[in-house]
């Protein structure tokens, strides 16, 4: 119903902090925004396609029964929030694993300028 909400705007914060402090980050905010707001994306095509999410208002067809409303609060804030937080932790994975390839590369190129070759 409501799952790719929480994702989105959690992209959407995301895009706004890294628009803010975009200088001041060692740490690449753009692909955790583009995992985050992509996968929100394909999830509102998905809702689409299945009939739950419609071009008029009140736009998330859970909204119509007044019922359904804590069932997409519900579903909005766990499996939505689980989602943001299996992106978070893929996302932390990559940069983790990034930072660990780089540094070994700035080792290696280090060790290959310092070298001396000898002619005798």
């Amino acid at each position: 119903m409501a799952c790719f909400i929480t994702p989105l705007i959690t992209g959407i914060v995301i895009d706004l902090l890294r628009r803010f402090w975009a200088r001041h980050s060692k740490i690449n905010l753009g692909l955790l925004e583009l995992m985050l707001i992509g996968g929100a994306l394909v999830l509102m095509v998905e809702h689409a396609w299945h009939g739950e999410i419609v071009p008029y208002p009140p736009f998330l067809t859970a909204m119509k029964n007044p019922e359904d409303i804590p069932v997409m609060l519900h579903e909005a804030s766990i499996v939505g929030g689980s989602m943001t937080l299996a992106v978070v932790a893929l996302w932390t994975g990559i940069v983790f694993v990034s930072k660990k390839l780089e540094t070994k590369l700035m080792l290696t190129k280090q060790v290959i300028t310092t070298l001396k070759t000898h002619s005798g």
